[in-house]
């Protein structure tokens, strides 16, 4: 391993000269080109949408059980670079999406997860935009499940989310990208319980750049 390839992998996400992998999980901001960097790869996953609320009626002699739909996942995208000396200290920007919220109320849904964008500072990345899963439905109004997100922009790889379980509680998984990382799975819906369950929030999208040297 190169002396510069070293300090990437012992910076890891601490930044600073050398440094080459950077991880995002929330808020927004911008990443500096390192010196010596030859490529990168950008990963961006939109964020999960929370599970709808279930709940449970005892009130007839057959009682009748509404279990929360899954939220859905967010999407993903990749894309690599190709970096010249020219590039250094040229920056990249991202917005991470938050985590979707669970249903609390009778016929409440979950809600939808927030968008993930990868995109120009003043270095010239195309938008790469992944946007969040969808909440699922409250068992009360139908228990659907929440559908995944889409994805746009990524030059190796757009895949959709995936949706969640319909009336099977499950939120979706989230899609794995490289070094089988993973991000925005959706919340699971909430039980058919006397008294109800609020679905469970969903989980945050990412972004990750890795610079090679």
């Amino acid at each position: 391993m190169g002396g510069a390839t070293l300090a990437a992998a012992i910076a890891g996400t601490t930044g600073g000269a050398g440094a080459g992998t950077y991880d995002f999980s929330s808020g927004s901001g911008s990443v500096a080109i390192p010196g010596s960097a030859t490529g990168a790869t950008v990963e961006v996953w939109g964020a999960g949408g929370g599970g709808g609320y279930g709940a449970r009626s005892d009130e007839d002699l057959e009682p009748v059980e509404w279990p929360g739909g899954g939220g859905g996942g967010g999407a993903y995208a990749k894309t690599t670079l190709v970096l010249t000396g020219a590039d250094t200290g040229k920056t990249i920007l991202y917005t991470i999406g938050a985590a979707g919220t669970g249903g609390t109320l009778f016929d409440q849904n979950g809600t939808a997860g927030g968008q993930s964008v990868a995109y120009a500072g003043t270095y010239a990345l195309a938008e790469m935009i992944c946007t969040g899963g969808q909440g699922g439905q409250s068992g009360y109004a139908g228990g659907n499940q929440g559908v995944g997100g889409t994805a746009s922009g990524g030059s190796v790889t757009n895949t959709n989310g995936n949706g969640g379980a319909a009336y099977f509680l499950g939120g979706a998984a989230g899609i794995v990208g490289d070094n089988s990382l993973t991000a925005g799975a959706g919340g699971d819906g909430g039980l058919p319980a006397t008294g109800g369950r609020n679905g469970d929030a969903g989980y945050a999208g990412r972004v990750r750049i890795v610079f090679t040297f």
